[in-house]
C-alpha cells in the first residue's frame, strides 16, 4: 500500500507535510491504474508521468531528431519540435507538499526540461521552450485542466506563442508574408476525459469538468473596399490554400497528439494567429508520438505538396526511443528525395517481386512500397538471399492510424552480402499502381 508508506516517510523526515485534506473527498488516488496525487485547489497530477524527475532524451534520438530535420530542408520543409511539458515542470505552485516523498524536485525536473530543449537546439532542431511560456501565466490562470493532464485553452495559447516566436526567428520566415488572424472567446465546451473518469471512482464529490470557454480564430477583417476587397479576397484564399499552386504561399503543418487533436484548447488556431500562416491540423488522438507524423510523411499530400513548416508536437514524457529504431528511420526516409527509382519489380501473385545482382544493394539503402491508394495497413516484406536465407518483416499501421497505403524501409536491419531479392505482399490484392521503388539517399546519408 503506497498511501502509509508516504505517511510513514513524511513522519521520520522532518518538514515534509503530510497530504492535504481533498476538495472532492477523494482518497488512494495514488492506487488508482493511472496512480494520481492532488495537490492545491483540487489540480491532479499523475505519479508516473507528471513527477518524474527525467524525461530521456539520449544524444541518439537527438542525432535521428537532427537527421529527420535535415532531410526534411534538403527538400524545403523546415521542423519545429515541440516538447509539452508536464503539469509538475509548467505547474509546480499547485503540487501537494506530499509530492517531496516521492521524491519530487522542482529544479532538476524543470532542468531536464530546459536541457532537452537546448541540445536540440543545439543540434540543429528547432525546439522552442513551452515550459518557461507557461510559467508566465497569471495566478489565476491554470495552464492544464485540474482532473485531467490536458492543456486548457490558456496553456496552449501560451504555447502558440513560444512556437510562433520561434518560427518567426527562423530563416524560413524571411520569405513569409504573414497573414493577420484574430481569436475570439465563444462558446463554453466539455471535453470528455478518461482519467477524470477513472479518478471519479475514488472521490465521493463530483470532480471538476474539463470544460473551458472555447476560442475561434479567423482571418482579421480587411478595411479595404471596393474593389480591393476583392482582389484581397482571391489573394487570402489562395495564401490558405496549402495545395495552392503558388509555390511562393507559406503553409504550415501541424502533426501530434490529443494535445493539438481538440477543439477545446485551439491550439491549431492560435499557431496560426502568432505566426501569421493558416495551420493544417493532422493530429491524431491516441496514435502515440509517431501516429500522426507517420500518417502524413507517409501520405500522397505530404509527398505531393510539402509545407514550409512542420510543426511536430508531442509531450515530454512519450519517449522517441519506446518502439526502436524503425519508426524514425521511416520518418527519415518518407521526409527525403521522391522514392521514384524504379526496381523493375514485377507482380508474382499477390507478391511484388524486385530481383538484384548479387552486391548491388548496400545497408544504407531503403525502399518505398506503395500500394497505389490508400487502404493498405500492412505489407509484408521478405528479403532472400543467393545463398537461400530469408528474412521478413511485417510493417503495420494501427486503426488510429491514416491508412495510406505506404511504407517505407531501410534494409540494413535485413541486409545480406548476397542479397538478391526483395519481395512484398499487402494485405489486399494488389492494384495496377502497385509498386516497389527504390529510394535515392538524403545529401550527407550516401552508402
Amino acid at each position: 500500500m503506497m498511501r502509509p508508506a508516504i505517511v510513514l516517510f513524511a513522519l521520520l523526515m522532518p518538514g515534509i507535510a503530510l497530504a492535504e485534506p481533498s476538495l472532492f473527498g477523494c482518497a488512494k488516488t495514488d492506487e488508482a491504474p493511472t496512480a494520481s496525487i492532488e495537490g492545491r485547489e483540487g489540480v491532479f497530477f499523475r505519479v508516473q508521468s507528471d513527477l518524474r524527475l527525467k524525461h530521456p532524451m539520449n544524444d541518439i534520438v537527438v542525432g535521428e531528431l537532427a537527421r529527420l530535420a535535415q532531410a526534411l530542408a534538403d527538400q524545403g520543409t523546415t521542423l519545429i519540435y515541440v516538447n509539452v511539458p508536464t503539469k509538475g515542470q509548467a505547474m509546480p505552485g499547485y503540487l501537494p507538499p506530499e509530492a517531496v516523498a516521492y521524491g519530487f524536485d522542482t529544479a532538476v525536473t524543470q532542468a531536464n526540461y530546459l536541457d532537452v530543449v537546448e541540445r536540440l537546439n543545439a543540434a540543429g532542431v528547432a525546439a522552442p521552450d513551452l515550459m518557461t511560456a507557461m510559467l508566465a501565466a497569471g495566478t489565476d490562470e491554470k495552464v492544464f485542466f485540474q482532473s485531467d493532464f490536458h492543456w486548457t485553452p490558456t496553456g496552449a495559447r501560451l504555447a502558440a506563442q513560444a512556437i510562433g516566436k520561434t518560427i518567426r526567428n527562423l530563416p524560413a520566415y524571411a520569405d513569409v508574408t504573414p497573414i493577420d488572424f484574430a481569436s475570439e472567446q465563444a462558446a463554453t465546451e466539455t471535453a470528455f476525459s478518461g482519467l477524470r473518469r477513472e479518478l471519479q471512482t475514488f472521490c465521493s464529490e463530483t470532480l471538476p469538468p474539463v470544460e473551458a470557454v472555447t476560442w475561434t480564430t479567423t482571418q482579421a477583417a480587411d478595411v479595404s473596399t471596393g474593389a480591393q476587397v476583392a482582389e484581397a479576397a482571391a489573394t487570402d484564399a489562395a495564401a490558405l490554400d496549402i495545395f495552392s499552386a503558388d509555390d511562393s504561399v507559406a503553409s504550415l503543418v501541424l502533426v501530434g497528439t490529443s494535445f493539438s487533436d481538440s477543439s477545446i484548447n485551439n491550439f491549431a488556431g492560435f499557431l496560426s494567429e502568432f505566426t501569421g500562416i493558416e495551420a493544417r491540423n493532422y493530429a491524431i488522438t491516441g496514435g502515440n508520438q509517431f501516429g500522426s507524423i507517420t500518417s502524413y510523411l507517409t501520405s500522397r499530400e505530404f509527398a505531393e505538396k510539402r509545407p514550409t513548416f512542420l510543426v511536430w508536437e508531442n509531450p515530454i514524457y512519450n519517449s522517441l526511443a519506446q518502439f526502436g529504431p524503425m519508426p524514425m528511420d521511416e520518418l527519415i526516409v518518407a521526409a527525403g528525395p521522391p522514392c521514384d527509382i524504379s526496381t523493375g519489380a514485377v507482380a508474382d501473385g499477390n507478391t511484388l517481386v524486385a530481383t538484384f545482382p548479387s552486391g548491388k544493394l548496400k545497408p544504407g539503402d531503403a525502399f518505398l512500397f506503395d500500394h497505389g491508394g490508400d487502404g493498405a495497413r500492412a505489407a509484408t516484406v521478405t528479403f532472400s538471399s543467393d545463398g537461400g536465407v530469408e528474412r521478413s518483416v511485417t510493417l503495420e499501421r494501427s486503426d488510429r492510424l491514416r491508412a495510406t497505403g505506404r511504407f517505407f524501409l531501410r534494409i540494413d536491419p535485413y541486409w545480406l552480402p548476397d542479397l538478391t531479392s526483395i519481395a512484398v505482399t499487402f494485405d489486399r490484392p494488389l492494384a495496377e499502381t502497385s509498386s516497389l521503388t527504390l529510394c535515392p539517399p538524403s545529401k550527407g546519408d550516401a552508402s
